[in-house]
């Protein structure tokens, strides 16, 4: 009995463990399947749309301003909710070209009379769930700064822009403004700014 036992944990071990690899493996964003077509790096804004339909939040953003010429790079952040039960997806364009697609965490149900309040703040996690839930808010600054690359200098060709965001939140329960920062999109900090 004790090897048969001992046989058969042999087997089921690896088994195990080769599962569990597996599911905690990340899986790629290189591509979105909507309903039974697939969009992937490279696609056009109006392919994605074509595919999946239009998205329910965009965010367009200059990224690159060269005097006399204006506005020579731009991003664009497209919000997919498919609602609570599956990931809200944010599809990232450059010059109009899907550069990136990144997995947000689960969607909810839009409120057709969004309330905000601290914990509302609080609780969103991206530029999509602050204007679903808490509409626009009452000023923005924008700001692109150079992410030090992976060896920790500044300035290279490997270097990225990373957008930095603080929206300016007056809420009407709190004598405190609420300044919320986003970095590429993601919350990443909330403080209170006296009211005036």
């Amino acid at each position: 009995m004790h090897a048969r036992f001992m046989t058969h944990a042999r087997l089921v071990v690896p088994l195990i463990t080769l599962f569990v690899l597996v599911a905690v493996t990340p899986t790629s964003q290189a591509a979105l399947r909507c309903g039974s077509s697939l969009v992937s790096e490279g696609d056009w804004p109006v392919e994605v749309e074509e595919r999946c339909g239009k998205p329910d939040y965009v965010a367009t953003y200059p990224t690159a301003t060269l005097p006399g010429l204006g506005v020579v790079q731009s991003e664009e952040h497209w919000y997919y909710n498919p609602g609570p039960q599956r990931f809200i997806r944010r599809l990232v364009f450059r010059n109009g070209s899907l550069v990136r697609i990144d997995s947000l965490g689960y969607g909810f149900t839009v409120s057709v009379n969004p309330r905000c309040d601290l914990g509302t703040l609080r609780s969103a996690t991206n530029e999509y769930e602050l204007m679903a839930r808490c509409g626009p808010p009452v000023s923005k600054r924008t700001e692109w700064q150079v992410a030090p690359t992976e060896s920790g200098h500044y300035g290279s060709q490997a270097a990225l822009p990373v957008l930095i965001q603080e929206w300016l939140y007056d809420l009407a329960s709190n004598q405190f403004r609420k300044v919320v920062t986003l970095r590429n999109g993601e919350v990443v900090d909330i403080e209170s700014r006296p009211a005036k």
